[in-house]
């Protein structure tokens, strides 16, 4: 399914990021098998983890969950980028298409006994500012909703990187958990979702992605969960399907992140965020190794390795500095049968 590499450079990245901008999400297999032949998979990725009691959980039982991009640190993951020059045409288009607005307003006279001139006079006598305005408002919500629902698991590719560390394993005290990337590890075994995860690298860019088709969509799939369930059907009925464009929004970042050198494993199934709030989804998946950190405390330490022998990972490292300055990991624990 993969094609193989240690590390993916970032014109690498851009091959991948500019094949999937071109997918036109009509054969989602075949467009899905141009879009992997662009990614060097590689054969270990990391994960860096605090000593908390999630964390700690999460070792023991070998999960992990997936979190939306609201809850990173970065405000800018899966950031909406909207041309709001653009929304004001097609608000003005919409608002000056006397054919269309018949069509809606004979339909709701139908349901709901209302005439269709009344409805249409209505919209007329509303000053465009205000629909502005409030279209405005709804975009802004639904940008919000597009965080709540980017549901993803992050890795990197360097299990050295001294920013990783401080970011994300409270400044060298926490850990980092190495997976071995493989078919089994991408595979799913429910009904539910499709046979395999889909790990992608991220790109990194100065330039935005303009995300204005899918925040309009999102929308307008708001004002339907809160409408009548006629108006809620006529809504989604009249959607568009947008293909590809969830991953988009998820896989860029902003360049300054670029030595992350970052992965995602991105949720297959997109739902509404009061159904994540419901239940969070995992991944269930043994690490490899663990290697804990240069300024990790004894008991720390301690609880870690007890965990991971519970957990049964194979490996335990610990990372140190050598005279030449650069990190080294130190085997202290080895399974040999696993």
């Amino acid at each position: 399914i993969w094609k193989r590499g240690i590390t993916l450079n970032n014109k690498e990245r851009k091959v991948f990021w500019d094949t999937l901008c071109s997918l036109q999400g009509i054969d989602l297999v075949k467009e899905g098998q141009t879009l992997r032949q662009t990614i060097k998979m590689p054969k270990h990725l990391y994960r860096f983890r605090p000593v908390t009691i999630n964390s700690l959980e999460s070792l023991r039982t070998n999960t992990m969950y997936f979190s939306t991009a609201d809850y990173y640190d970065d405000p800018f993951d899966s950031y909406s980028y909207i041309d709001w020059d653009y929304v004001s045409k097609q608000l003005q288009d919409a608002y000056n298409d006397t054919t269309k607005l018949q069509t809606m307003a004979k339909s709701i006279q139908e349901t709901f006994n209302i005439r269709a001139d009344n409805i249409i006079t209505a919209i007329k006598n509303t000053p465009f500012d205000q629909w502005i305005s409030c279209s405005t408002t709804i975009l802004e919500e639904s940008r919000k909703e597009i965080q709540k629902r980017q549901l993803s698991i992050c890795f990197t590719e360097q299990c050295n990187n001294e920013v990783l560390w401080l970011k994300y394993a409270s400044n060298h005290k926490g850990f980092a958990l190495e997976y071995h990337i493989s078919d089994d590890f991408l595979s799913i075994n429910d009904s539910i979702t499709p046979s395999h995860y889909f790990l992608y690298p991220i790109y990194y860019s100065n330039q935005k992605y303009d995300a204005s088709e899918y925040a309009k969509n999102v929308a307008y799939q708001l004002l339907a969960m809160y409408s009548h369930p006629f108006l809620k059907s006529y809504i989604l009925y009249n959607l568009p399907v947008l293909n590809w464009h969830y991953e988009r929004i998820g896989l860029i970042k902003h360049k300054c992140h670029e030595h992350d050198k970052e992965w995602r494993i991105l949720y297959p199934v997109i739902m509404p965020s009061p159904e994540i709030e419901k239940q969070r989804p995992k991944m269930e998946r043994k690490p490899s190794s663990v290697i804990i950190g240069v300024r990790t405390g004894i008991s720390e330490k301690n609880l870690i390795i007890s965990l991971a022998k519970e957990a049964s990972i194979p490996r335990i490292y610990q990372l140190s500095i050598d005279k030449n300055g650069k990190f080294v990991k130190n085997l202290i624990y080895s399974d040999r049968k696993k």
